[in-house]
């Protein structure tokens, strides 16, 4: 059997999105590795799925010399860029570029920056490999457990890898107080190094591994968060998705894309002067995305997704 490989960026988004490579490579006959550090994690939602780290450096080439195609994602890290070197050697090298780059090859397949990663890796994977359009992931639903279960639980993500990219706390805490209040049951999940930080909320669920919230995220009706990897897998798993962002360009690229999902960001453009040591957008954009605004998205989400249920 053909052997494909997948090498994603470091997030568990990422992992989620690259997935749909996966798929399409399977469709087309291969036997799929996914190269991710954070595989063990993945491995739980995708069952069947063979996941291993990032090879070193150094051993990049070797392992990578026996598999018949070989799809990345650009991520602008050394590896990324030690493979651009390796490509005379790797012609079954290709490349997912989310920006324009002068490493790109006429093998490699630019993103549409005005539709949402998961969209342009369906059509990436149409023009790289052949195959019909399709976002699926062969993500493991939960058989055990219902769908939309508690459909006014709200899960609320209010963290992410990169502080910077996070609504102010204050402002989640506003946000859930206003939903308590429409009769909302709002519950914060966050990682074990991030509980420290909310362990004063009664809310506040513990859970062992990435699958079982996984399984909390499934059940519930809606989820909100920042601009991060678990909205991915809200929206993965068939949940109405809220999206925070101070980022208006980055998020309409990178939103959640397989369910209905609204995004809430900035409400005109914001300066963000690196060159001049001034990224005002980038530490400041909070102040400008209220809690009243985020309510008017949620409840347009929610609009949107009961219209959408009449129609099934």
């Amino acid at each position: 059997m053909k052997r494909g490989a997948v090498l994603c960026a470091s997030g568990i988004g990422d992992g989620l999105l690259m997935m749909i490579a996966a798929h399409h490579l399977k469709k087309c006959g291969y036997s799929v590795t996914i190269f991710h550090n954070v595989g063990k994690e993945l491995s739980l939602l995708f069952e069947g799925a063979e996941f291993l780290p990032h090879p070193p450096l150094e051993a990049l080439e070797n392992t990578l010399k026996s598999f018949d195609r070989i799809l990345v994602e650009n991520d602008h890290s050394a590896r990324a860029y030690h493979l651009f070197n390796l490509r005379d050697n790797l012609p079954q090298l290709a490349f997912f570029f989310p920006t324009p780059s002068s490493q790109m090859l006429e093998r490699d397949y630019l993103f549409n920056s005005e539709i949402p990663v998961a969209t342009n890796l369906s059509e990436g994977c149409k023009k790289l490999l052949g195959t019909s359009p399709s976002k699926a992931n062969d993500l493991s639903l939960p058989q055990e457990k219902r769908h939309r279960k508690y459909p006014k639980r709200i899960v609320i993500h209010p963290t992410s890898n990169d502080r910077k990219r996070n609504w102010f706390q204050r402002q989640f805490l506003k946000l859930a107080d206003a939903l308590t209040k429409e009769g909302y049951e709002v519950v914060f999940c966050v990682g074990p190094s991030e509980r420290k930080e909310w362990e004063n909320l009664e809310n506040v669920p513990s859970f062992q591994n990435l699958k079982e919230v996984a399984h909390f995220i499934y059940e519930s009706g809606y989820f909100i968060g920042n601009d991060s990897g678990m909205g991915h897998l809200a929206s993965n798993l068939g949940i109405p998705t809220l999206t925070i962002s101070g980022n208006p360009k980055r998020v309409r690229l990178w939103r959640p894309d397989w369910a209905l999902g609204e995004v809430v960001t900035l409400p005109f453009p914001l300066p963000n002067f690196k060159g001049i040591h001034l990224p005002i957008r980038e530490n400041f954009w909070q102040h400008f995305i209220s809690v009243r605004r985020t309510l008017k998205a949620f409840k347009k989400l929610t609009n949107g997704y009961e219209s959408c249920s009449h129609l099934l």
